[in-house]
């Protein structure tokens, strides 16, 4: 008798918590809101098209080294970081970035187009890097932690 009073109680709140259950699932949780992030160019920034390659700025300085983070795969039975992934050494300027790959051989330094906007946590950055396998010229990263 208990649990028939019991059930007829939870009967009409079925409707709520299922409307609740499908609100939260069906957030979108690609990208934290900004406002919960740190300000400033320290911490790890996606690129939003692809969302595979990352980022990663150590200081608020601009100058410093930054890493280009593309992700891991299986390679003779290792997991090994995806070709690309390596340090940059690099260099803000108001408008531009200046840009070498420290593993490469070449000393030849890359100047790219930059702008920083923080108050929507994004970086628009020219294609520094051959291995991020788009066609746009411009990259956009977003930050995420």
């Amino acid at each position: 008798m208990k649990t028939f009073t019991l059930l007829r109680k939870l009967i009409p709140l079925m409707p709520a918590f299922f409307t609740g259950f499908l609100l939260v699932s069906c957030r979108n949780n690609d990208f934290p809101a900004p406002r919960t992030l740190p300000k400033g160019l320290t911490g790890s920034w996606v690129e939003i098209h692809n969302k595979s390659d990352t980022l990663i700025f150590n200081s608020n300085n601009n100058t410093g080294i930054c890493l280009l983070q593309r992700g891991f795969e299986i390679r003779n039975g290792y997991r090994l970081p995806i070709t690309g992934t390596t340090e940059y050494r690099y260099e803000i300027f108001s408008d531009r970035i200046h840009m070498l790959d420290k593993l490469s051989g070449e000393l030849v330094r890359g100047i790219y187009s930059f702008r920083f906007d923080e108050p929507n946590l994004t970086i628009n950055i020219g294609k520094f890097s051959k291995y991020i396998d788009t066609k746009k010229s411009t990259l956009t990263f977003r930050k995420i932690k």
